[in-house]
């Protein structure tokens, strides 16, 4: 079992986890929260490590056994209806997401649930895209996460923004859209953010500083020039990625 043997964007949250005082090795009880097809969860196990995953819905990749996984309960799928992760309470040592809080329309109770499962002392870091990203991520429309109007829209797709999904004309295209963008996702603010995670967890903090100083390719070479204009790590956060890491305090 070596980190090092692990796909880079894996190794950069136990990076995180590590500078925080977290070490991570195959007795530590983990989850993906959101876990989509389960590769993240089967690349942990294959390396020995204790790894689980859960998710209100599981999307097929190739050489990924996400079927044998969920008949296995090592993902397991959470009803939106009654929402509850299906673990046990203090379960996990660490949690961590990719990707998953832009689409989180009930924050409050995931973030509750994120807190019953966690083991006192445990760490959650949680990686998603920003609100004011230039290009919303899905659409790939220019700040489609906060202008979502019909003539919004539709400007830009007739200046030819738009993804791969199959569409008839140009109306239809900006009423799926709509619907996705409104449905779909939810990007909150940082102070929002903050204020539902505080409600939780005692101890919330935004660092993606760690992100930069742990990502492989031309992000790292941003970590040594934020020591030198140390608003740039502001600036990634605002305008591309946000990292949440929060810790569950240990009763005394």
């Amino acid at each position: 079992m070596k980190i090092e043997s692990l796909p880079q964007d894996l190794q950069l949250r136990f990076n995180i986890a590590r500078e925080l005082g977290h070490t991570i090795d195959n007795h530590t009880v983990m989850m993906d929260f959101g876990c989509g097809s389960g590769k993240k969860v089967q690349e942990l196990r294959n390396q020995g490590f204790n790894a689980f995953g859960c998710g209100t819905r599981f999307n097929e990749e190739k050489n990924v056994e996400t079927d044998l996984m969920l008949k296995n309960e090592i993902i397991r799928e959470i009803k939106i209806d009654q929402y509850r992760i299906p673990f046990e309470d203090s379960v996990f040592v660490f949690i961590f997401s990719e990707s998953v809080f832009e689409h989180v329309g009930n924050y409050p109770e995931t973030i509750a649930e994120l807190s019953r499962v966690l083991k006192p002392g445990g760490l959650c870091i949680h990686t998603f895209v920003s609100r004011y990203k230039p290009i919303e991520a899905h659409v790939l429309v220019p700040f489609g996460s906060v202008f979502q109007s019909y003539w919004w829209l539709y400007t830009w797709i007739l200046l030819g923004c738009k993804n791969e999904w199959p569409a008839s004309n140009i109306n239809e295209r900006v009423s799926k859209y709509q619907v996705y963008l409104k449905k779909e996702t939810n990007y909150l603010k940082k102070k929002q953010l903050e204020a539902e995670f505080l409600k939780s967890f005692g101890d919330v903090r935004f660092c993606e500083d760690l992100l930069l100083k742990y990502s492989p390719g031309k992000r790292k070479h941003l970590y040594p020039l934020s020591k030198v204009l140390p608003f740039i790590p502001k600036l990634f956060s605002t305008f591309q990625m946000r990292v949440i890491v929060t810790k569950k305090p240990i009763k005394h």
